[in-house]
């Protein structure tokens, strides 16, 4: 393009020294025609080329010199990786481990102040919070979603007289922009939904669609004016939207799937093994060579020997049933039966292992955990690679924080509609045209949130007990480091129990109140036994 530019300079020069502007005129008029026909059949090769993004990796170049995909790229992207990942086994291997690893041991989530715990368990506790994000079925398909699609939309809905906080999600594919601050492109202002709407009419048990569109904010965006429409589309307010993303760049609208790294390389061992099953069938036809003389009247004469007209020796009418299982060839010389020799001639299954290696790479797994644990040993089979372990954490610690900000929302708006009295205000100021909100807590609460995942392996747990008993008791010295509590609760979760903040509750019904706080008869008792406990599982390990 920059040689063409130049070109058309030295043209138009040539033609002002020369005075012919009337010609010049004609050629620039042909030039700008030739631009505007190479710019439509641009635009069009690259829509082209987005419609075969599954097979040519293509991207659209931004005008602002970045990278990104296009919007309708990307859905072609999450349309291919839903598939791959309900069909290719390699693809759905690699996103279930991760989620397992992540979600199925639980998860524990718990304020110190038992005012805060209140709030957060009643969100919690929430039917339709459950069926959304926070019984263990909806996290785990959670985690299988941002893999597959690399894009979640949180939606909340309030209740102002309550303050109560429900979440659901909208579709990756409605949401078709993201509006950003146009002075800082990582601050998003809204979200812009494009959806079909069905509604069954009563009367007539008809099925009516219409096709929306709205404007969502987002949770982060609280502008002074706020107005109800953008041109004739309308914008929610009161449903802000939190969005998480994984797979792409940081500057980047949009997340893109994490498998998509591995399709290509999924469905091409998937077409070597269906090749290799072919082959091995192709080559399994003839499973017998049998060798004769007598040429044609040989060859016809052992044909009659060896026909047989049904698989089962015991029907009715077979005069030449096929020998059983275990029974011995009789031939007379230069008589030779012998099984087809398959050796040198197959391609061996193990021959398309580097495809495989390739499908793990992307997702960060050992080969072991696609089935084939010959490669493995004992220690493999009982821990995790280090590598793949901080995966595993670093995919815990992204989802403490997306639960550590829902909840922080939570009790905002517990706190905005007086749920929390006494133990939190909110302060409002403005600040460049936005409305900026912050709890402020009474002094004799303590607001800390603990989110707590078990340990990813799985530890030898006397050996755990042991360390955990060593550390309270410091083998008989007069140091206190732990209370009660909390090595009643280490304890519980090192012997992996189910529900360990109600155990805690049982044993310490006053404790996340006050842990200070005079202890009553019956909580002196368990103290007191816990502590022998304790004592005892310590004198025992020494012994």
């Amino acid at each position: 393009m920059m040689n063409e530019n130049l070109k058309l300079r030295e043209r138009i020069g040539n033609f002002l020294l020369g005075g012919k502007v009337g010609q010049m005129q004609d050629i620039l008029v042909q030039e700008l025609r030739q631009s505007e026909f190479n710019g439509e059949v641009l635009q069009e090769r690259m829509a082209e080329l987005e419609l075969a993004l599954e097979d040519a990796n293509w991207m659209r170049l931004m005008l602002n010199n970045e990278q990104e995909f296009s919007r309708d790229g990307l859905q072609k992207i999450c349309e291919l990786a839903r598939i791959m990942f309900i069909k290719n086994p390699l693809i759905k291997r690699s996103v279930l481990v991760q989620a397992l690893y992540v979600w199925a041991q639980g998860i524990t989530v718990r304020a110190k102040d038992a005012r805060i715990n209140t709030v957060i368990q009643a969100f919690w506790d929430e039917e339709r919070n459950r069926s959304e994000l926070t019984s263990h079925q909806a996290r785990f398909l959670k985690d299988c979603d941002l893999a597959v699609e690399g894009n979640i939309f949180f939606v909340f809905f309030v209740r102002p007289t309550d303050g109560r906080v429900l979440v659901r999600t909208i579709p990756v594919d409605e949401v078709t922009d993201i509006v950003s601050n146009p002075e800082d492109a990582k601050c998003p202002w809204y979200y812009v939904r494009s959806w079909t709407e069905k509604k069954i009419n009563p009367s007539t048990g008809r099925m009516n669609t219409q096709t929306l569109k709205a404007y969502y904010p987002d949770w982060h965006y609280n502008p002074v004016q706020k107005p109800n429409r953008i041109g004739n589309v309308p914008v929610q307010w009161s449903s802000p939207v939190y969005h998480i993303k994984s797979g792409g760049m940081s500057g980047w609208k949009f997340g893109v799937s994490e498998v998509y790294a591995a399709i290509d390389w999924a469905r091409a061992y998937k077409e070597f093994l269906e090749d290799w099953a072919s082959l091995t069938r192709a080559y399994s036809r003839f499973a017998w060579k049998m060798t004769t003389k007598g040429g044609k009247k040989g060859v016809a004469a052992a044909k009659a020997k060896l026909s047989t007209t049904v698989a089962n020796s015991g029907s009715e009418g077979e005069t030449n049933p096929p020998p059983v299982t275990g029974s011995t060839f009789i031939g007379a010389e230069g008589v030779d039966l012998e099984p087809m020799q398959l050796r040198g001639a197959n391609v061996a299954a193990e021959d398309g292992r580097r495809m495989l290696l390739m499908v793990a790479a992307s997702a960060g797994l050992p080969e072991t955990y696609y089935g084939d644990v010959s490669v493995g040993t004992l220690a493999t089979g009982k821990t995790l690679d280090r590598p793949t372990e901080l995966m595993m954490r670093n995919r815990q610690t992204m989802w403490m924080d997306v639960l550590r900000d829902i909840i922080n929302f939570v009790i905002l708006h517990a706190a905005k509609a007086n749920q929390l009295s006494g133990v939190a205000t909110v302060e409002k100021t403005v600040d460049d045209g936005e409305n900026e909100e912050k709890i402020i807590w009474a002094q004799d609460v303590d607001p800390h949130l603990d989110i707590d995942f078990p340990p990813i392996l799985e530890r030898d747990t006397q050996a755990m007990v042991q360390a955990i008993v060593t550390a309270a008791t410091l083998n008989g010295q007069q140091i206190a480091i732990f209370d009660e509590p909390v090595v009643a609760r280490l304890l519980l979760t090192a012997l992996a129990q189910d529900d360990v903040d109600e155990i805690m509750t049982a044993l310490y019904p006053d404790e996340t109140a006050d842990v200070t706080s005079g202890a009553t008869t019956s909580e002196a008792r368990v103290r007191e036994a816990v502590k022998k406990l304790i004592e005892k599982i310590g004198a025992g390990s020494r012994g």
